[in-house]
């Protein structure tokens, strides 16, 4: 497939008394995000992320950071690789780190991901073992949650109340759902949930001689495609945005529906030929880098063994890039949600547009009538639309973000960009 950007659509969902300003900008043209140099000018970057050479390989990336921006504009940033949070003031210079790895309930377990500040007072946090911890502003531990199902996603809504994107697991099936939680009396509202089967042919399977195995999807046919994006509303409900159709739908912090819309991306995109050919082409080289691996890195023979073993099972499979009936009819018509700091909603979707780093805006008004065409680039900058790594504050954009330039020492920073037409 051409490289595929996004296309951004911006819904504006109401009128407020300062309202009007983004989507005025929008109006005027192209959106350039400048890097404020005011900000955090204090930092020791290669200090503050002395875990950026972390790799996945070794079960953590040192470059998946996500923030967090407080009403104040102080910045919290979860680091995984370390199990810490760092905070950062409304400059954007380093205060403290705070969180550690360990197994007191005031500790963490696994990686840590901030996720938003609840009742303006806590900070929100979550990992894969099913525990939140949550913080005081001051990084001070004030309590944790236990799961009893692995969260996914989650929008932070009013009166102590999360809602979470769960997963659990059955003999031969998936439950993903949406649930409400009070996080005082622990109660829940499930207001949406699907099932899937285990056994899913769109999937490349390697299993290991110790039992152990593991799964990747084919191009696009991941479920996270379609799960519904969980958005806190302006007023501190919940918004699900159903990526397959564009369907939008509002519930009160008690799970009761209130409203409901649908958002027009424009023209849904195909994978061709063309696109599963190259695929195949790319596992294929995958393959090779491996057999060469084989040959040319020390290793007894238990590992060579195994290495041996993923080899043939990925030979086996790999023909699965070229089938057709694998693939889904077309994307889904978004990917990221968000809202910037005027309340209006921000909307993404897959574009066969050539242009490196440049995303396309369409601003409607609150009755979904388009009101004007703009664009969004950056020069140093790779974007990334993700809401934990985007955020609008007060008419800006604060983010952390990889440089364009790979050579930079340390290639990721905080960063808050500047609008210019």
């Amino acid at each position: 497939m051409k490289k595929v950007l996004f296309l951004t659509i911006a819904l504006l969902t109401a009128f407020f008394s300062d309202g009007q300003f983004l989507s005025e900008f929008y109006k005027k043209g192209a959106v350039i995000l400048e890097e404020d140099v005011t900000f955090g000018t204090k930092n020791n970057w290669k200090e503050l992320f002395s875990d950026i050479g972390a790799t996945r390989d070794q079960g953590m990336d040192g470059k998946n950071k996500n923030i967090v921006v407080a009403p104040d504009g102080t910045v919290y940033m979860s680091h995984r690789s370390r199990h810490s949070i760092s905070l950062f003031d409304k400059n954007g210079n380093f205060v403290k780190e705070f969180g550690k790895k360990g197994g007191k309930e005031s500790d963490f377990v696994y990686m840590p991901t901030v996720i938003g500040i609840m009742d303006g007072k806590y900070l929100a946090t979550y990992a894969v073992d099913g525990r939140m911890l949550l913080f005081d502003l001051n990084g001070t531990w004030v309590k944790t949650v236990k799961l009893d199902f692995m969260p996914l996603d989650n929008a932070i809504l009013k009166d102590g109340k999360v809602a979470i994107l769960g997963h659990t697991s059955w003999t031969n099936k998936t439950r993903r759902f949406v649930a409400i939680k009070d996080l005082n009396s622990g109660e829940s509202r499930i207001i949406w949930d699907q099932f899937q089967p285990h056994d899913n042919p769109q999937n490349i399977i390697v299993k290991n001689k110790s039992g152990g195995m593991s799964s990747t999807s084919l191009p696009f046919t991941h479920p996270g495609l379609t799960w519904p994006r969980l958005l806190t509303t302006p007023d501190s409900n919940l918004a699900l945005v159903f990526p397959e159709t564009g369907d939008v739908r509002i519930y009160s912090s008690s799970g009761k529906e209130v409203k409901s819309y649908k958002v027009n991306a424009g023209e849904r995109l195909k994978i061709s030929q063309q696109d599963r050919e190259a695929y195949y082409n790319n596992a294929l080289k995958r393959i090779q880098d491996l057999e060469k691996m084989k040959s040319d890195k020390p290793m007894d023979e238990k590992q060579k063994g195994n290495l041996q073993s993923t080899i043939d099972q990925l030979k086996e499979q790999v023909k699965k890039y070229l089938d057709e009936s694998l693939y889904p009819g077309q994307l889904p018509a978004l990917s990221q949600v968000m809202f910037d700091s005027d309340n209006n909603l921000l909307v993404f979707s897959f574009t066969k547009e050539k242009d490196q780093n440049r995303f396309f805006v369409y601003a409607y008004d609150h009755q979904g009538q388009q009101v004007a065409e703009s664009s969004f680039s950056c020069d140093k900058y790779k974007l990334d639309f993700s809401r934990s790594k985007f955020v609008f504050y007060h008419g800006k954009v604060i983010a952390v973000q990889r440089m364009k330039d790979e050579k930079e020492e340390v290639p990721v920073r905080l960063v808050r960009f500047n609008l210019k037409n």
